[in-house]
């Protein structure tokens, strides 16, 4: 299986070593250069021993079971609607177990590729800050609409099929074309 790409927020953890990565929901910090792994924990950051499969030794997050492993969205779109003038947006590369969804996935490792701004957040207070993190981590800083390109140099991404629709007058329509079409020419 090759390295996934996906696309993520981060919020700027200020240390007293320099600006960090940090996820928007844990007490995770990336470290410059370093993959991040993921470990399986509980809700209050604490490990999870209550999960089925930190019972079991060499058996890695994320599983299905769980919530652990690193979150990333398939597209770039969804990251880009999650950013905000408090979090920071770009692209991971992601290997390991994988556990895929529908808008995105849980992986084992990742590592970030690249940092990305939103035109419309470029006057807000993530420019220095962005700029900052870029020189820390020595990665590109591209504009959102343009980092699932750069991102697709790297690695491959594990989409799933759209899910049938529900909707039957969308099926009925699919019906209707599928037999009028082997009827009438061209």
């Amino acid at each position: 299986m090759s390295p996934a790409i996906g696309f993520r927020v981060w919020r700027i953890d200020e240390m007293l070593t320099g600006p960090r990565l940090a996820s928007p929901h844990r007490y995770a910090a990336w470290l410059p250069g370093l993959p991040l792994k993921a470990e399986c924990k509980d809700e209050a950051g604490g490990r999870a021993l209550a999960n089925p499969h930190r019972k079991q030794p060499g058996v890695a997050p994320p599983l299905e079971v769980c919530t652990c492993g690193i979150y990333a969205y398939h597209e770039a779109d969804g990251m880009v609607e999650a950013l905000t003038s408090r979090l920071v947006g770009g692209a991971v590369l992601a290997w390991g177990r994988l556990t895929i969804h529908q808008e995105g996935f849980r992986a084992e490792f990742a590592l970030p590729l690249a940092l990305c701004y939103q035109q419309t957040l470029i006057a807000g207070s993530t420019v220095i800050p962005l700029a900052r993190l870029a020189d820390v981590y020595g990665l590109p800083v591209i504009e959102a609409s343009h980092i699932g390109v750069f991102a697709a140099e790297f690695g491959e991404s594990y989409l799933p099929p759209a899910e049938p629709s529900d909707d039957w007058t969308a099926r009925l329509g699919t019906s209707v074309r599928r037999v009028f079409g082997s009827w009438l020419p061209g």
